[in-house]
C-alpha cells in the first residue's frame, strides 16, 4: 500500500498538489477558528479586598454570580478572604456578574440600597479585575418578644423596621431583608432577632395593616399592626436607635386582640349564558376605597364543578374578585384561556359573605407568525421558536385593577401562535431572548411594534413578529470627565438598531464599577449605542455621547463612551 501511494505521487504530483492545498487551507481555518474561539473563552480573574476600615477581614466569602436570568441566583465563582481580607477568583468565564461578599451580620459601606449587596462586573475574555474592594462594619441589632394582650408569646409572627426618618434621597422607608427571613420572625418564646442593620432610627412594628381589609390563612390569626412599644397609630411609635455593631434589646410589642376574620364565597358564570363555569383561577384581594385599585391580591385556586368559589380570613374592609387566569396562574379547563372578567367589588363588615358574582366574558382572540429576518428557512424558524415565547401586556388605557399580564404563548415549530381570553385596550406583544431580538411587530402589514388595539370580541389574524437571530457582541469602555459619579448612580448602556422602532430592536445592560459593559446577542447591522442613567443622592438624570457602530455576524466590536459629569443637567428620574 505504501509502495502504490508513492507511484501514485510519482505519476501525478500536480494532482497531489492540488488536493493537498485545499486540505491545507481548510485545516489552516480550522485552527484559526479554534484559536480565536479560545481568545473569546480565555477565563478571567478577579480579585479585592474586604476591610472594615484600615484592617482586613478574614473568613469573608466572596461570591461571583450571573446577573442574567435564569441563572442568576447560581455561585459561578467563590473564596475566602486570607487574613489580609484579600480574595482571587480565577478561571470565570467572560460574562456579566455581580460580586457578593457574604457577610450577614456586617453592613456592606455605601451599598444599603441593594440587595444583595454588591457590585456589577462585566468581564471581557482574559481580563483582570483587580482591586474588586468592599468595606463592612458590624451591623447592629434589634431583639424583643411579640406577644398577645393577655402576655401569651406569638409564634412565627413576622417582624418589619422601617426607617423612622424617611431617607432624604430615596424616600426609602422600609430596610431590605436579611440574608435569612427566619431572622424576622418570632420564635417558639415569641422572641425575634433582627441583625445586620445600618446604623439608624428605626420604628418596630408587628400585625397587619388591616385599615383597608387583609386576609388570613387556615388558622393563622390576624392582628392589628402595633408599632413599639403599643401604639396603633405610627406617630405614636417609639423610635429604636441602633449604633454600628450594637445592641437594642427588649424591644418587645404587645399586640391587642386578634381581629375577627369572615368568609366570603361566590361562583363564576358566562356573561353569554348565564351558566356556572368550572375550573376557573379566581383571585381577590383588598381595595382601596377611594380610587378602587386592587392592592394585595391571593388566588390561584380553581372554581368546583358547579363554578363556585370560598375564601376565608377576611378581615373587615374593601375586596375585589376576579379571575386570576392571567400572570402567574395559568387555569386549565378546556376553555379556560377564552375567559377574562372585571373584579366584583365586595365589602366585609361583620358577618360571611355570600352570593358573589363574577361575570365571565369571551375575550378576543390575537393569532400571529414567527418570521426571521432575511430567511426563509423553516428550519431556522423552529429552533428559534423553541427557545422563545410570546408574551404580552396591557399598557395606556387599562383600569387599575385589571392585572397588565397575560399568560405566555408558545411558539409551534412553523412559527404559529395564539393569545387568546383578550380584554380590550391596548396590547403590546414580545418575543425575545439572550440571542433574539425583536426588531418589529406588524399587522396585516403595518407596523405595530407600540401596541396592538384590541377591540371587544375582535378575532386579531394576520400579526407578524419579525425577529433577528445574532451572536455578535459590542465590549464597552465609558470614560468620566470633569466629577466623579455618584455611589448610587445608575447608568445603562442602551444600543439601539438603527432605524428600529422606539419598543424593539434594543438591548441594554448596566455599567459596572469600572465603567465597562458587554452587549451579547446581537444581529448583523448598525447600532447607535449611548448610555443614560440617574442618581437619587444628587437629584439628577445622566446621559453620555452617542456612537455609531457597524456589528458583524457573530463579530465583537469596541465601542468607547464619555460621560462629561459636569454638563448633565438636573432632574431626578420619574
Amino acid at each position: 500500500m505504501p509502495t502504490l501511494a508513492l507511484e501514485r505521487t510519482k505519476a501525478n504530483p500536480k494532482r497531489l498538489k492540488s488536493r493537498a492545498a485545499p486540505a491545507f487551507l481548510f485545516v489552516l481555518f480550522a485552527a484559526l477558528h479554534t484559536f480565536a474561539q479560545a481568545q473569546r473563552d480565555a477565563p478571567a480573574t478577579v480579585a479585592g479586598r474586604v476591610t472594615n476600615g484600615d484592617h482586613g477581614v478574614a473568613g469573608v466569602s466572596v461570591m461571583l454570580t450571573p446577573t442574567d436570568q435564569p441563572v442568576r441566583s447560581r455561585t459561578v465563582a467563590r473564596a475566602k478572604t486570607d487574613g489580609e481580607g484579600r480574595y482571587r477568583m480565577t478561571n470565570v468565564p467572560p460574562g456579566r456578574y455581580q460580586v457578593i461578599p457574604f457577610a450577614p451580620a456586617y453592613v456592606v459601606e455605601n451599598m444599603s440600597e441593594n440587595y444583595p449587596p454588591g457590585k456589577t462586573l462585566t468581564l471581557s475574555a482574559g481580563d483582570t479585575a483587580e482591586d474588586v474592594d468592599f468595606r463592612i462594619e458590624r451591623g447592629g441589632v434589634i431583639t424583643g418578644r411579640i406577644t398577645d394582650a393577655d402576655g401569651n408569646p406569638l409564634i412565627g409572627q413576622q417582624v418589619l423596621i422601617a426607617l423612622a426618618d424617611p431617607d432624604a434621597n430615596t424616600g426609602r422607608r422600609v430596610v431590605g431583608p436579611p440574608p435569612d427571613p427566619r431572622s424576622r420572625m418570632t420564635d417558639d418564646r415569641g422572641v425575634y432577632r433582627v441583625y445586620g442593620l445600618p446604623a439608624g432610627r428605626y420604628h418596630v412594628s408587628a400585625g397587619s395593616d388591616t385599615d383597608n381589609g387583609a386576609v388570613s390563612y387556615g388558622r393563622r390569626r390576624l392582628y392589628k399592626r402595633t408599632f413599639y412599644p403599643e401604639a396603633t397609630d405610627e406617630s405614636q411609635a417609639q423610635v429604636v436607635e441602633v449604633s454600628a455593631g450594637g445592641e437594642a434589646e427588649n424591644i418587645d410589642i404587645k399586640l391587642g386582640n386578634p381581629v375577627k376574620t369572615y368568609k366570603a364565597s361566590g361562583r363564576f358564570v358566562d356573561a353569554a349564558t348565564g351558566q356556572p363555569v368550572p375550573n376557573v383561577a379566581f383571585g381577590y384581594g383588598t381595595v382601596d376605597p377611594t380610587t378602587h385599585r386592587i392592592g394585595a391580591s391571593y388566588g390561584g385556586v380553581l372554581t368546583d364543578a358547579n363554578g363556585e368559589f370560598a375564601g376565608e380570613g377576611f378581615a373587615p374592609g374593601h375586596y375585589a374578585a376576579f379571575a386570576f387566569q392571567r400572570g402567574s396562574f395559568q387555569q386549565t379547563g378546556a376553555d379556560a384561556n377564552d375567559f377574562y372578567s372585571d373584579p366584583t367589588y365586595f365589602d366585609v363588615v361583620d358577618s360571611d359573605v355570600t352570593g358573589i358574582v363574577v361575570t365571565l366574558k369571551h375575550g378576543s382572540t390575537l393569532d400571529g407568525v414567527l418570521t426571521v429576518e432575511g430567511s426563509n428557512d423553516r428550519a431556522a424558524v423552529a429552533r428559534i421558536a423553541s427557545q422563545l415565547q410570546v408574551y404580552a401586556y396591557y399598557v395606556g388605557n387599562t383600569s387599575a385593577a385589571v392585572m397588565p399580564n397575560i399568560t405566555p404563548s408558545q411558539i409551534a415549530p412553523d412559527g404559529s401562535f395564539h393569545l387568546g381570553g383578550l380584554r380590550p385596550g391596548t396590547l403590546r406583544v414580545m418575543a425575545s431572548s439572550s440571542n433574539v431580538t425583536l426588531l418589529r411587530v406588524e399587522l396585516n402589514g403595518a407596523n405595530v411594534t407600540n401596541g396592538v388595539e384590541v377591540s371587544e370580541g375582535a378575532q386579531i389574524s394576520g400579526v407578524r413578529l419579525v425577529v433577528a437571530y445574532g451572536n455578535a457582541v459590542i465590549y464597552g469602555q465609558v470614560n468620566y470627565l470633569n466629577g466623579r459619579l455618584p455611589q448610587d448612580a445608575y447608568l445603562v448602556a442602551i444600543a439601539r438598531r438603527t432605524g428600529g422602532e422606539l419598543n424593539a430592536g434594543v438591548r441594554g445592560y448596566t455599567i459596572d464599577s469600572r465603567g465597562r459593559f458587554r452587549i451579547e446577542g446581537l444581529a448583523a447591522g448598525e447600532y447607535d449605542v449611548t448610555l443614560q442613567g440617574f442618581s437619587r443622592s444628587t437629584n439628577r438624570q445622566f446621559r453620555g455621547n452617542t456612537q455609531h457602530v457597524s456589528v458583524a455576524d457573530g463579530g465583537d466590536t469596541t465601542v468607547t463612551l464619555t460621560l462629561d459629569l459636569g454638563a448633565q443637567p438636573g432632574g431626578i428620574k420619574p
